[in-house]
């Protein structure tokens, strides 16, 4: 079940109020998709794990806190295009625009990494195959860099398997494959612990669907199922 509440916050960056949806609680059931996204109440959840202020347009997952530099984006011709003319559904917008804002403003890729693919969700629920595919590419980016960067809080494996998905997902196959086969690399120097085989098992069913081809959604549940 996904609750949730409506609150006054204080925009961080301009100052106004705005009335905003508060997520207060979510549940998820069953295995996530290969990248990572949930099911259950979760998968649904989008709508109220990110806030727009309605008076200059900052994006965040809390209005009320922003980074040094939050307006000078939130001002810059490239938010404005996204928040005001761009093709993406209108959840997608906001998720966009939150990654621009981590990604220039807090210089945090890994979190600018997670909205795009929040904001590439958003565009799938409503069939924005095109533009689903340039959140991805940028999730993508940015999660590279996160990865090399060594700044990144799941496991180094679990991060290159969600990388291969997203890339395999945006249709670099070639990409794909690559972060499969450093997710192997990594799995080999760390043996047989914790969650590897779970994770060996999730990276070659994604090196089989790149290979084919495959860019379609397919569950964690899929993966093992093929392992058997």
């Amino acid at each position: 079940m996904t609750t949730f509440m409506e609150v006054d916050v204080r925009c961080a960056v301009c100052g106004a109020l705005s009335r905003v949806a508060q997520l207060t609680s979510t549940s998820a059931f069953g295995p996530p998709d290969l990248d990572l996204r949930p099911q259950g109440p979760a998968r649904w959840a989008l709508e109220f794990s990110v806030q727009r202020c309605r008076s200059c347009g900052y994006c965040a997952r809390s209005l009320g806190a922003a980074p040094p530099g939050a307006a000078a984006v939130v001002e810059s011709l490239v938010y404005r295009g996204v928040l005001e003319r761009s093709e993406l559904p209108r959840l997608a917008r906001d998720y966009f625009c939150a990654a621009l804002v981590a990604e220039e403003a807090a210089e945090d890729p890994e979190s600018a990494a997670e909205s795009f693919l929040h904001a590439a969700w958003a565009c799938d629920d409503t069939g924005a195959a095109a533009q689903a595919r340039i959140c991805r590419e940028r999730s993508a980016e940015m999660l590279r860099l996160a990865i090399s960067s060594g700044d990144i809080r799941p496991p180094r494996e679990i991060a290159l398997a969600v990388l291969a998905d997203v890339e395999r997902r945006s249709r670099r196959f070639d990409q794909a494959l690559e972060a499969c086969s450093e997710a192997d690399s990594v799995l080999a120097e760390a043996g047989d612990v914790g969650s590897g085989a779970g994770t060996a098992a999730v990276v070659s069913f994604i090196r089989e669907l790149a290979e084919a081809g495959d860019d379609e959604a397919y569950s964690a549940a899929e993966a093992f199922a093929a392992d058997e």
